[in-house]
């Protein structure tokens, strides 16, 4: 097994393990003469659901033999990178597609990323920091962004901590286990700690939630019956007695004729009805006209692949366009849209980056 494969599989074994009820130990990452110090585990969950994901070991550079080590390492990762963010990658869609099955929500793991580089902490480290948007990783409903199902049972040991984050916007309205601070949009947990079942679980809600509108409904409504019968209560009082004139007409009113000299009216045609939509003669049959026209291209769509779909609705928008608007445009789930994509994108028939917050899909000859 090569160096990368190592340090791959050390990484992923992180949350392998870690899914819905499974408890998961963190072997440090271990490359020939790299050991990791600590490890920091960080998943900032966006008002979607999903959540950037990093994974950061850390080598403390404190002697010659370790610090060359580490530049070996990073050597080694900055020239493969894609093949270590592809044995990454495949690692956690193994550990997501865990989850979504235990959970039974849609997941998908996107945007893989690698790097190695030194950071000034306190005294010099080596950092090996992988990082993955987990997409459907928190239940949303309403103005409510619930998790901790995925990771139940997981362990972290002395040198490990894990934070998670949440969007500006939101409160807090439930923590379990107690963590050891508590941030102004985060918590953390460092170990050694073993998780109960069902933690760690953060429950948050959007800082102004709307009031519950079942109890204001019904006493609308208990209130609108109230005035309609005190209303019909009062028109009842006035309501006049039947004389024999009633049925007469009113002086000056003049009676219904019907149609005059005798000729019937003509039959009125709808607006818009021409001679495209007469029925047949012969067969009584009405002519499909534009309506089948029209269906063409519906009829065009069903017959497509997801692949083709994607590919089709990015072309008549120049070549470019943000994966959300994808998913809007075809009413698919998130996760279902990332899976197309990937699809594409492993055959390279598409390319994707990152603006901002946002996927962009492209078309791997348009240039940046």
């Amino acid at each position: 097994m090569d160096r990368r494969t190592v340090v791959t599989v050390a990484l992923a074994l992180l949350l392998v393990g870690s899914g819905v009820g499974a408890a998961a130990e963190f072997p440090g990452l271990q490359t020939g003469d790299v050991e990791s110090d600590s490890v920091v585990l960080e998943a900032a969950i966006e008002e979607d659901g999903d959540a950037r994901w990093t994974i950061e070991y850390r080598v403390a550079l404190d002697d010659q033999n370790t610090t060359e080590a580490f530049e070996s390492l990073q050597r080694d990762i900055e020239g493969n990178t894609s093949e270590y963010r592809s044995q990454f990658a495949s690692r956690m869609r193994s550990t997501v597609a865990t989850a979504e099955n235990a959970t039974g929500r849609e997941m998908a793991v996107e945007n893989v990323s690698v790097e190695a580089t030194t950071s000034p902490l306190s005294g010099e480290y080596g950092i090996v920091r992988y990082g993955f948007d987990w997409v459907g990783f928190a239940d949303v409903s309403d103005d409510r962004l619930a998790t901790g199902e995925v990771l139940t049972g997981l362990f972290l040991d002395a040198d490990t901590e894990l934070t998670i984050r949440w969007p500006e916007g939101y409160v807090v309205s439930l923590v379990e286990p107690e963590p050891d601070r508590e941030g102004e949009r985060s918590v953390p947990w460092t170990g050694p700690r073993e998780f109960d079942l069902g933690q760690p679980r953060v429950v948050l809600r959007t800082r102004n939630s709307a009031p519950p509108w079942g109890p204001l409904v019904g006493i609308a409504l208990f209130g609108a019956a109230g005035v309609l019968w005190y209303y019909r209560r009062r028109q009842a009082g006035r309501t006049p007695v039947p004389g024999v004139g009633d049925d007469e007409p009113s002086v000056g009113t003049e009676p219904d004729r019907g149609p005059e000299d005798g000729h019937e009216p003509e039959p009125e045609q709808d607006a818009g009805v021409g001679d495209e939509t007469a029925p047949n003669p012969e067969t009584g049959a009405v002519a499909a006209g534009v309506d089948d026209a029209g269906s063409e291209d519906d009829t065009a769509e069903e017959l497509l692949s997801p692949e083709e779909r994607v590919l089709r609705l990015l072309e008549a928008n120049g070549g470019r366009m943000k994966q959300k608007t994808v998913t809007e445009e075809l009413d698919w789930s998130a996760a279902r849209t990332s899976q197309v994509v990937g699809d594409l994108r492993d055959e390279g028939k598409v390319e994707s980056f990152r603006l901002g917050r946002e996927n962009v899909l492209k078309f791997p000859d348009d240039e940046e």
